[in-house]
């Protein structure tokens, strides 16, 4: 039954009309109904799915270089292509390790400021005979090489970071395996160089690349630099990947996760293996392919929000180049 409250708003059931109020505004809609999913809807929902969940996961890693300063729509845009054109696998049977993750290369987290638009000079990315990667980058001149929305007297410092994360979703773990920062004056050049991560790649996973520009400012009360980007200048994408090679062990992600712990205890260095505590797809894929007619069995690892801090990276093994 609707009611009309006093101040004129109609609320409740009548028939197959729902009233509620939202923002000031009476929303009439039809009642919400069962219907028969057909196996390419589910499979379709298992699939978008998918890609959101993984897409979260690629957002919280990657937080200490882009600082959460993404447009809006950011997180649509992660993995949804890399699942969809595998080549493998089909709908419902497959996740990220089994994406063309070249889809994910020049992924831009901040449309208003692409990272293509506001570094001028490209970043060359390869992996040598041992598997490890590098960033060759050419001079760089700050002056005209790198574009920002501000003045240039207010800017004290720019910093380039690279940061390369290996992530292992049948696992559900993510590693950082190293972070290259490259630092110069608003009016000085950074030579010609190579970023070498020789950080150690955890079995199973698959490697992205991030790079990401900040303007600094020197704070004379902390002293110490901080970061002058805003939501409307953030310039951060992937501009590298690599497939997962081979499959870790059953309990590889649990225990890699449980020693970085115990290190990160006893050295009181910041933690660098995260569980992916916010990731459904496996969840998603054992349902998709659960027998018709049988319950999915709950997952039995607690779920809860936990990222990693934006300081994290300080320890991490790798290099930084002032200029």
């Amino acid at each position: 039954m609707a009611i009309l409250d006093t101040k004129g708003g109609i609320h409740g059931k009548a028939g197959n009309v729902i009233y509620r109020r939202y923002r000031g505004m009476t929303i009439v809609q039809g009642q919400p109904k069962k219907f028969k999913q057909t196996v390419a809807s589910r499979e379709s929902s298992s699939e978008f799915g998918m890609s959101s969940s993984c897409g979260r996961i690629i957002r919280e890693a990657f937080l200490p270089a882009y600082r959460d300063l993404y447009d809006g729509g950011m997180i649509n845009r992660l993995s949804r292509e890399c699942i969809r054109n595998s080549r493998s696998k089909g709908r419902g049977e497959r996740d990220l390790h089994d994406g063309e993750l070249g889809f994910l290369e020049g992924m831009e987290f901040n449309l208003h400021s692409r990272l293509s638009d506001c570094l001028k000079v490209k970043p060359a990315v390869r992996r040598n005979e041992q598997g490890q990667v590098l960033v060759s980058l050419p001079e760089i001149n700050a002056q005209t090489d790198i574009v920002s929305p501000f003045k240039r007297e207010k800017i004290d410092r720019y910093r380039l970071r690279f940061m390369l994360v290996a992530f292992n979703f049948r696992q559900e773990f993510y590693e950082y395996v190293g972070v290259k920062d490259v630092e110069m004056g608003r009016e000085e050049r950074a030579a010609a160089q190579e970023l070498l991560f020789d950080g150690e790649v955890p079995q199973g996973s698959l490697l992205i690349l991030m790079a990401s520009v900040s303007c600094l400012d020197y704070n004379d009360y902390e002293l110490r630099y901080e970061s002058m980007n805003t939501k409307e200048y953030s310039p951060a994408a992937l501009i590298a990947t690599y497939p997962s090679e081979g499959e870790a062990p059953a309990g590889y992600g649990e225990k890699r996760v449980g020693d970085d712990v115990r290190k990160m205890k006893s050295s009181g260095r910041p933690q660098r293996v995260f569980d992916m505590l916010e990731y459904f797809g496996n969840d998603i894929l054992r349902e998709a392919m659960w027998p018709k007619g049988k319950k999915v069995p709950e997952k039995t690892k607690p779920r809860r929000k936990e990222k990693a801090s934006v300081n994290d990276i300080s320890s991490l093994k790798g290099k930084r180049v002032k200029f």
